[in-house]
């Protein structure tokens, strides 16, 4: 018996579980039991349901953002929690679901009406979705049914329901191990009175920035709390060129590759200024033209307009005047990622070609932000430096900056000039990062004596 025991939760440990946000309050959990689909919007909300086949469709509240199980396909087993008044348990295909009776506004429902909390074991672990609450406070039997929860769905857009501030106090008070903020406007849709980035997940620490879908494990739950900041789900993805990290922000300024099925012809700018149109394609960043590097059927580099808003914002291809693929992108003021190193010789670093102590060690990247004085979209820079003074360590140490700016003759490079100190960390493909109010993608650089 001992040895099943073991076995069973080696096993629930492992059990890989994948969370992808359609946008609002709906989510679609699989796992080895089956598939949740949390609260469907209707399509008047703006969000584009897929064909959706489900073992269990959870509904919160009988509201038209909520409530659309009409949209998904199957034969499901419907949780409803429209008419929860006292507290229910369920068990589809192997999944516990708890139905905890609460309310839309923090007067007993009288402006919006109920609004049920689901709570459900799935791959092993423990999901609560908090619906619309509109609460101040969690009542006792609330708290007891939520003291340990793995993963919070709770609403953060504020006006209809608690604020972000009160959803990042509720994430402190049941400490799950991950809370997902949701029910805020988006950069694809969304109620108009509800907050958006930045300040729909200002409140929340730490923060960590998520595609539309992640899978998780028990095994892999963060030791503490973590809040994730995932996209709605989308037909294409912006990412910074340089790290190429799925969903991580990016700068005004900055290069960015779109991926998708897009189709039109293969194209590279040929001169400087770029120009904002390559054979048919085009790229609209929250409505501005972007110029382009390079355009192809799947994969489009472009720099996003220096006037870019900070928030989430649209990236959208065009090609030949019709929409192709819409990637939310979020922008903030510094967003680091690198290319590669550059050593003194103007040769590039690598293990059979070190920089040496005592010499200057250029990195490449991007996502520098504001530059002084500033320069035009798609243009060369010429002398322009960085407003923000990064931090860059190599093994952990920080080394001296002697420049960050603009590369001259470039559009969108960012050049850090670094000075190796007679004591630098010497060996082969050690860490370089950059920090500037995020920090960027490690890449590996060689130093010698």
């Amino acid at each position: 018996m001992r040895i099943f025991v073991i076995f069973l939760v080696a096993f629930s440990a492992s059990a890989q579980v994948s969370i992808t946000w359609i946008g609002q309050a709906c989510f679609v959990i699989r796992s080895s039991e089956g598939t949740v689909v949390a609260d469907p919007p209707a399509a008047s909300i703006g969000y584009r349901l897929p064909a959706l086949t489900a073992d269990a469709v959870t509904i919160t509240h009988d509201h038209a953002d909520h409530n659309n199980s009409a949209a998904v396909s199957g034969t499901f087993t419907l949780v409803d929690g429209r008419r929860a008044t006292a507290r229910q348990e369920m068990t589809v295909k192997g999944m516990a679901f708890v139905l905890i009776p609460g309310f839309h506004d923090n007067t007993n429902g009288s402006q919006r009406g109920p609004n049920a909390i689901i709570r459900w074991t799935q791959g092993g672990l423990r999901f609560a979705h908090f619906g619309d609450l509109g609460q101040e406070q969690l009542t006792d039997a609330q708290r007891a049914d939520l003291a340990d929860i793995d993963v919070m769905f709770l609403p953060a857009g504020g006006t209809l329901t608690i604020s972000a501030e009160r959803a990042a106090q509720y994430v402190r008070e049941l400490r799950p191990k991950l809370a997902i903020p949701m029910h805020y406007r988006t950069a694809l849709a969304g109620p108009a009175q509800l907050a958006a980035l930045p300040e729909a997940v200002a409140p929340f620490s730490p923060m960590r920035y998520k595609p539309a879908t992640v899978t998780i494990s028990r095994a892999s739950l963060p030791e503490s709390t973590e809040t994730w900041v995932m996209l709605p789900a989308s037909d294409a993805s912006a990412v910074n060129a340089a790290s190429f990290e799925d969903a991580a922000p990016v700068a005004p300024g900055s290069v960015v590759s779109v991926f998708g099925s897009f189709g039109g012809a293969t194209g590279a700018a040929a001169t400087f200024p770029l120009a904002s149109k390559i054979g048919e394609t085009e790229v609209l960043v929250d409505g501005r033209a972007a110029p382009l590097y390079y355009v192809s059927p799947q994969q489009v580099n472009a720099q996003i307009p220096s006037a870019t808003r900070i928030g989430q914002v649209v990236t959208e291809v065009r090609v030949g005047g019709q929409s192709v693929g819409r990637a939310p992108t979020i922008t903030v003021a510094n967003a680091p990622g690198l290319f590669g190193a550059v050593n003194a010789n103007q040769k590039v670093n690598s293990a059979t070609n070190p920089a040496r102590r005592g010499e200057l060690l250029s990195i490449f990247g991007t996502g520098i932000g504001a530059v002084n004085p500033p320069v035009a979209d798609g243009a060369a820079a010429g002398e322009s430096v960085g407003v923000a003074t990064p931090n860059v360590f190599l093994m952990g140490r920080q080394l001296p900056v002697q420049y960050s700016g603009l590369a001259p003759g470039f559009a969108g490079l960012w050049q850090i000039n670094i000075l190796l100190p007679a004591d630098a960390p010497t060996g082969p493909d050690m860490p370089l990062t950059v920090v500037s109010g995020a920090t960027s993608n490690a890449i590996p650089v060689t130093v010698a004596q």
